[in-house]
C-alpha cells in the first residue's frame, strides 16, 4: 500500500475547496465566503488542526484525543481556533449530541454533576446505558456545560458550512474527505480520467436550489438517524420542510413528509391521516388508502382510488389503486399480479438440486434442448441504454460526472436526462436505424471504456455478445421504445426486467422466472407490461421442484498433492456423465501438479512424480473439464472437496466456474440411514458395488455413480 505524506490531508482538503471556489462560487452565501475567507488567511497549522477535527467522525471531540505528532502547540492552536469561532465549547444545544456520543462512564459521571443543580434521583453503576441515556435526557440542558465533563470537549463550529461545501463536491450528505485518502492509497477507484475529459461543471445552477436541496437531504439523512422523535417534533419538522423547485427537490420534499406522516400515525392517528392524504408522495397516497381503510373510511377510499387512477402520481400507483378498488369494493379475489402469474405464462419442472439457483436452472435447462439462454436481468437494459447513450451521459457538459468521486451521472441522479437532452438523445436513436450501426457503436463505445467504473451497469466478457444477440433478434424500434422510458424516468424503469433472455428456433423472448413462493413485484409487472406494449415476447416462467429423470450429472472424482485447495493441486481427474441412471460419457486424465507429490500420498494412490511429468497441467483441460459438467448437476464423495479443489485450479487461470452440486455422503446419510460407515469403501461393500481400484479417480467416480443411482431410487420413490 502506498504512502500517504505528512500533511495529506491539508492537501486533500484544499483540493476539495479549490473545486468548490473554482466552480460553486455562485452558490454561495455571505457566510460560506466568510469562512473562506477566514481559512485561507490563517496559518498553516491552524487549518491543519481544523482539518483534522473536521475529519472526526463526531461534532463533539475530546480535548485530550488532539495530539498530532505533525503539531506543536496543540492547546495553543485550540484557543486560536476557538476565537476563530470553529471550535467552541459544549452549549445547551448539544445536549442530544452529548447523550448519544459519552462513553457510559462519562455518562454517569455526567449525570451526577448535574444532578447537583436539579432535584433527581440517584442512579446505580449497574444501570444499563440505554436507561441512563434516558435519565440525561431528563436533565435541563443549561446545565450539562457547566459539567466538569461536559468540559472535557469541544463542539465543532462550522459544520453547517463545511457540510454545504461537501454537498456540493459529492451531491450528498454522507460521503466525507477519508475517500480522498483511499484514493490516494490505491484501495478506491476514481474516475479522474472521464471527468477531465469534459469541462468541470457545478451539480446546480442557483444557490437558492443548492441550498434548498442540501437542507432537504441533511433532513433525510437525520431522519436516518434519529430513531426517537415525539409528536411535537414530528410536527415541527413538517412545518420546516422547504418547498422545493423541480422534479428532483419535489421527490425528496414529499418523501421526507411522508416519513414524517408515517411516524406520527402511532402518536396523532388522524393528523397524520391528514398528512398522508395531503403529501404528493405515491408511498403516502398508498398508506393513506390502506389506513383510512382499516378506519372505516370506506366511501372515502373509493373516491380517492378513483382520482388516483385518473391522475396517478406513479405508475406503480396505478396499480394499487387498480387492484384495491378491484379487490376491495369489487369483491375480486386475486391481485393483479398473481393474475398476471397465472395468464400468458409457462410451467416447467426442474430437478430440486436447482433450488435456490432457478434462474441458472431454467438456463441450464434451455442448453440442454440446444437454446440459447442468457441470465440477463436488469443489467442486459441497463448496459444497452448505458452504451448506447453513452457521448450523452459521460461527454455533454452538465450532464455527466461532476467529481472524479461520482459514479452516476448527475443526469440521472437528478432524472432529468430527457428533460435536458432530448434532442441528442433523438439523435443517437435515429443514427442507429440499422442492427450493424448500433451493435458497431455499442462495440466501440465498450471498447474505448471497458471496465470504466460507474453505477448503470456491469461490465462482464459476454456483454457485448449477449447485446448482439438483443440487437440483431429484435425489431429495433420495440428496443428505442423501451430505451425512451427508460431516458425519460430513470429511477423508475432501470430495474424489474426479466430474468432471462430465450433465443429459440432463431426468435427471441423474455421470461420473468418464478419458483415455488415466489410472488411478482410491481415493478417487474410494470416492466412485463411495457415491454409487451413495446412489442417483444415476454413470458413468466413457473418452476416446480422435481426429481427429473433425464437430468444429466458428473460423477467427480479427483486425487490430489494434500488436502487442502487453496495449497495443494490436482493430480488426477475422473469423470462419468449419467443420465437416466446410465453412464453415457466419460473423461479421465492424470494431471501434472507442477509441484511434488508426498510419498504418503503416492502410498494411498499409487500416483508418482514420473506418472505425472509428462501429463497436462490444468490450463491444458481445463476447457475439457468445463464442457464436460457444463448443464450437468456435479456429483462427488463429499462434494466440497472434489469441487472445490477444481473450482480453485479454475481461479487460478482467472476463470469463474459454478455448477449446482450434490453429495453422495449426505444423501446416502438422508436415504439409508443406520450404515455404520459412510465411507466410499464401506458403501460400496456394503452394497455389493464392484470398484477396482480405490483412490484412483475413474474407479472412485464410477462407483460414486451408483451411489447416485441408490440415492436418486430414494429421492424420486413417492412419499408414503
Amino acid at each position: 500500500m502506498r504512502d500517504l505524506p505528512t500533511f495529506y490531508y491539508l492537501d486533500h482538503f484544499n483540493e476539495f475547496l479549490q473545486f468548490v471556489i473554482e466552480f460553486n462560487e455562485h452558490l454561495l452565501h455571505d457566510k460560506h465566503k466568510t469562512f473562506l475567507t477566514e481559512y485561507f488567511s490563517a496559518t498553516k497549522e491552524q487549518q491543519c488542526l481544523l482539518v483534522r477535527c473536521i475529519n472526526r467522525k463526531s461534532r463533539l471531540i475530546r480535548k485530550s484525543t488532539l495530539q498530532f505528532s505533525e503539531l506543536n502547540n496543540i492547546e495553543d492552536l485550540t484557543k486560536q481556533l476557538t476565537q476563530l469561532a470553529w471550535l467552541r465549547e459544549i452549549s445547551a444545544e448539544d445536549k442530544n449530541d452529548v447523550i448519544n456520543i459519552f462513553t457510559k462512564e462519562e455518562l454517569f459521571a455526567l449525570y451526577a454533576e448535574c444532578s447537583k443543580f436539579e432535584s433527581v434521583s440517584p442512579l446505580k453503576k449497574s444501570i444499563p446505558k440505554l436507561q441512563l441515556q434516558s435519565a440525561c435526557h431528563a436533565l435541563i440542558a443549561t446545565t450539562i456545560p457547566e459539567s466538569a465533563t461536559a468540559k472535557r470537549y469541544l463542539a465543532r463550529n462550522c459544520d453547517d458550512c463545511v457540510d454545504y461545501f461537501l454537498f456540493l463536491y459529492f451531491g450528498n450528505c454522507r460521503d466525507r474527505l477519508n475517500q480522498f485518502s483511499l484514493r490516494d492509497l490505491g484501495v478506491m477507484k476514481t474516475r479522474d480520467t472521464q471527468v477531465k475529459s469534459t469541462p468541470a461543471q457545478s451539480r446546480f445552477e442557483c444557490k437558492q436550489t443548492a441550498l434548498m436541496m442540501f437542507t432537504l437531504q441533511n433532513m433525510k439523512q437525520r431522519l436516518k438517524t434519529e430513531a426517537t422523535i415525539d409528536s411535537s417534533q414530528i410536527n415541527a419538522l413538517i412545518q420546516q420542510i422547504p418547498d422545493y423547485k423541480d422534479a428532483a427537490s419535489e421527490a425528496i420534499h414529499y418523501n421526507i413528509k411522508f416519513k414524517l406522516a408515517h411516524r406520527l400515525l402511532t402518536h396523532d392517528r388522524p393528523k397524520a391521516l391528514d398528512y398522508l392524504l395531503a403529501c404528493k408522495d405515491p408511498h403516502a397516497q398508498e398508506k393513506w388508502c390502506r389506513e383510512a381503510y382499516k378506519d372505516g373510511k370506506t366511501e372515502q377510499v373509493e373516491h380517492h382510488l378513483n382520482t388516483i387512477i385518473d391522475a396517478p402520481l406513479s405508475d406503480q400507483l396505478l396499480i394499487f389503486a387498480e387492484d384495491f378498488l378491484a379487490r376491495k369494493y369489487q369483491k375480486k379475489r386475486t391481485s393483479i399480479m398473481t393474475d398476471m402469474l397465472r395468464q400468458n405464462n409457462q410451467h416447467i419442472r426442474l430437478d430440486e438440486i436447482h433450488k435456490g439457483r432457478v434462474e441458472h436452472g431454467v438456463v441450464e435447462y434451455y442448453e440442454n434442448q440446444n437454446k440459447r439462454a442468457f441470465k440477463t436481468e436488469n443489467n442486459l437494459w441497463r448496459a444497452l441504454f448505458g452504451l448506447t447513450f453513452w457521448p450523452v451521459l459521460f461527454e455533454t457538459p452538465g450532464l455527466g460526472l461532476t467529481t472524479e468521486f461520482d459514479y452516476l451521472p448527475e443526469c440521472l441522479k437528478q432524472d432529468c436526462f430527457y428533460t435536458k437532452a432530448k434532442a441528442p438523445i433523438k439523435r443517437v436513436l435515429a443514427s442507429l436505424d440499422t442492427p450493424k450501426k448500433w451493435l458497431t457503436h455499442l462495440a466501440e463505445i465498450a471498447a474505448a471504456n471497458y471496465a470504466f467504473s460507474q453505477s448503470i451497469f456491469h461490465w462482464y466478457p459476454t456483454l457485448i455478445d449477449e447485446l448482439a444477440v438483443l440487437v440483431r433478434h429484435s425489431d429495433l424500434s420495440s428496443i428505442s421504445a423501451v430505451l425512451l422510458n427508460m431516458c425519460r424516468a430513470w429511477h423508475q424503469t432501470n430495474d424489474g426486467f426479466p430474468d432471462l433472455m430465450v433465443l429459440d428456433d432463431n426468435k427471441l423472448r423474455f421470461e420473468e422466472v418464478k419458483g415455488e413462493g415466489d410472488v411478482l413485484r410491481r415493478n417487474q409487472l410494470l416492466r412485463i407490461q411495457q415491454m409487451r406494449e413495446a412489442g417483444f415476447n415476454v413470458l413468466i416462467t413457473t418452476v416446480d421442484f422435481t426429481i427429473d429423470p433425464l437430468q444429466p450429472y458428473v460423477v467427480v472424482d479427483i486425487e490430489t498433492t494434500g488436502g487442502r485447495a487453496q495449497h495443494h493441486k490436482i493430480t488426477e481427474i475422473g469423470m462419468v456423465k449419467v443420465i437416466a441412471g446410465e453412464i453415457v460419457d466419460q473423461w479421465q486424465s492424470l494431471i501434472n501438479p507442477l509441484r511434488f507429490i508426498p510419498s504418503n500420498i503416492t502410498q494411498l494412490t499409487g500416483i508418482d512424480n514420473d506418472m505425472v511429468k509428462d501429463a497436462p497441467i490444468f490450463s491444458e483441460v481445463a476447457e475439457k473439464v468445463d464442457d464436460f459438467t457444463k448443464n450437468a448437476i456435479f456429483v462427488a464423495h463429499n462434494v466440497n472437496f472434489d469441487y472445490g479443489f477444481i473450482r480453485e485450479e479454475f481461479a487460478r487461470i482467472d476463470k469463474y466456474w459454478r455448477r449446482p452440486k450434490l453429495c453422495t455422503v449426505q444423501q446416502m446419510r438422508k436415504h439409508y440411514k443406520g450404515l455404520k460407515s459412510y465411507s466410499l469403501a464401506n458403501l460400496t461393500a456394503h452394497f455389493d458395488i464392484t470398484m477396482e481400484k480405490h483412490h484412483r479417480a475413474m474407479s472412485d467416480a464410477v462407483a460414486a455413480s451408483e451411489l447416485l443411482n441408490l440415492v436418486n431410487a430414494k429421492r424420486s420413490a413417492p412419499s408414503m
